[in-house]
């Protein structure tokens, strides 16, 4: 049992190094001496003497990442005392995420995610997260993917017959009522109830808003009891109450490769053998409830909205979705080869609406596409102004699911599409997130037409722990002889 926090020893670092660097998940780092050679990383633009570069949020976070983005690939951004090293490349960040990921801790992320989620997946690295993350991929692998397929489908079919006709519906609430309801009963093999369900989704963008708050707040500043915190901290309580009863709710499958069944064997380990912690359990629901959920969750939201200003897409998916459906036929094996433009259309929503930053911290110095980045520097990933990179995505502004289709997916590079991340933390859960995203669009589709309760009404794009809408009001209406 590791009972180290990793990524606080230095020996369990080397350590890690080196069992790891002829793997090709962590390569062997560049020598401190060539680290000296690389070129300073330059300011960003627009810095006010006594400001800082605090004016580029005149406009909010989101436009800031976009025009940071067409400063440079790295540019330093100075806010009070301190500055952030920012990178807008996205071969510079797959270099800092594949290649030199020892290098790079994820301090400000673990301090973060914590708070909400314990010792989850998340908020571990070197070989603590490699071991846990032995443990949990089972239950992502194609074959278990594979088996959870139909009940994802029997989900959102129960989903849909719930949903009440005619009623404005804020979007991302319900989607992440839905993702939350298929991580549950899907992942988890469990059951909760939709009154859960549905408190699951109105805390989870307070918790959210929690994590964020202890990313950008500095190492030694304490949370405030202020009532916003009050009520994130009896939040997390009733999650883990919760998480809790879903784990005595727990109806293994006869494979025993759900998320939880893994997690369970694990606590209760073979003489002999390392395991974990039963408070990790529910550390890793939490996880995966929390996290998992709200980013395919609000994926879905913002697929929506996107589907509704675009008839033809929002009909060719219909056509793709009523083929699946709406046929009269047995559903076939393999679900999500029936589902490609739904898929896209996931895909796209994610490119468009990703994780805005991803933060990292060197560890020592290095160089980094030739950049210097010295010991201790706070790093973000720009992934919101990456996925609206024009070099890499032609309109990079038009959402267009096409551009990932088999014969145009040019731009599906490894360093121009990073919503799950990449390396070794790129999310394990990414196979499962995408097929739940496709089957649940498509179920919908399948049944209902969705439209905006107030058609004047300006939808804007939220920075958070995932890019939100700031208020997204849909109306569902049947779609005439069309049920599942």
């Amino acid at each position: 049992m590791v009972t180290k926090r990793a990524g606080t020893d230095a020996l369990d670092r080397g350590a890690f190094e080196a069992a790891h660097a002829s793997g090709g998940h962590c390569p062997a780092a560049a020598p401190a001496a060539g680290a000296t050679a690389g070129r300073e990383v330059p300011s960003a633009p627009g810095k006010h003497w006594l400001l800082g570069h605090l004016p580029l949020l005149r406009r909010g976070i989101l436009p800031a990442l976009v025009e940071l983005r067409a400063a440079g690939p790295v540019v330093t951004v100075q806010a009070g005392t301190g500055s952030t090293y920012v990178v807008n490349d996205g071969a510079l960040a797959h270099e800092i995420l594949v290649d030199k990921n020892q290098v790079f801790g994820k301090e400000r992320m673990i301090r973060g995610f914590q708070a909400a989620t314990g010792d989850g997946l998340n908020t571990l690295e070197w070989a603590e997260h490699q071991e846990r993350r032995r443990i949990v991929t089972p239950a992502f692998g194609r074959a278990s993917t594979a088996h959870a397929a139909p009940l994802i489908c029997q989900v959102a079919a129960d989903f849909a017959r719930r949903w009440p006709v005619g009623t404005p519906l804020e979007m991302d609430r319900e989607m992440l009522k839905l993702s939350a309801d298929i991580t549950v009963r899907c992942l988890f093999r469990s059951e909760a109830d939709p009154d859960t369900m549905s408190w699951l989704a109105t805390k989870m963008s307070t918790l959210s808003k929690g994590v964020m708050l202890r990313m950008a707040a500095p190492a030694w500043c304490p949370p405030l009891p202020t009532p916003e915190s009050i009520d994130r901290w009896r939040a997390k309580r009733r999650v883990r109450q919760v998480v809790q009863g879903l784990r005595e709710r727990h109806t293994p499958t006869e494979r025993r490769d759900d998320l939880l069944s893994l997690l369970n064997a694990a606590a209760c380990p073979a003489p002999g053998a390392p395991g974990i912690p039963s408070t990790v359990v529910s550390d890793e629901l939490v996880t995966f409830l929390g996290v998992g959920s709200e980013t395919i969750g609000v994926a879905l939201a913002w697929a929506w909205h996107e589907l509704a200003r675009n008839r033809d897409l929002e009909q060719a998916v219909q056509r793709e979705a009523d083929a699946l459906f709406n046929s009269g036929n047995p559903l076939p094996e393999k679900v999500d080869e029936h589902l490609p433009l739904s898929t896209q259309v996931v895909m796209e929503a994610l490119r468009l609406y990703p994780l805005p930053v991803v933060p990292r911290n060197a560890l020592r110095e290095v160089t980094v596409g030739g950049f210097r980045f010295p010991r201790g520097a706070d790093v973000l990933l720009n992934l919101y102004g990456i996925h609206r990179d024009p070099a890499l995505h032609p309109r990079p502004d038009t959402f267009d699911p096409y551009r990932w289709a088999p014969e145009s997916a040019r731009t599906a590079l490894r360093n121009a599409y990073l919503p799950y991340g990449a390396g070794a933390h790129r999310c394990v859960a990414a196979p499962f997130a995408a097929l739940s995203g496709a089957i649940a669009l498509a179920t919908l589709a399948a049944q209902f037409q969705l439209r905006p309760a107030d058609p004047h009404c300006q939808v804007r794009a939220v920075a958070g722990v995932v890019t939100r809408p700031d208020r997204l009001v849909m109306t569902a209406t049947p779609r005439t002889g069309k049920t599942i």
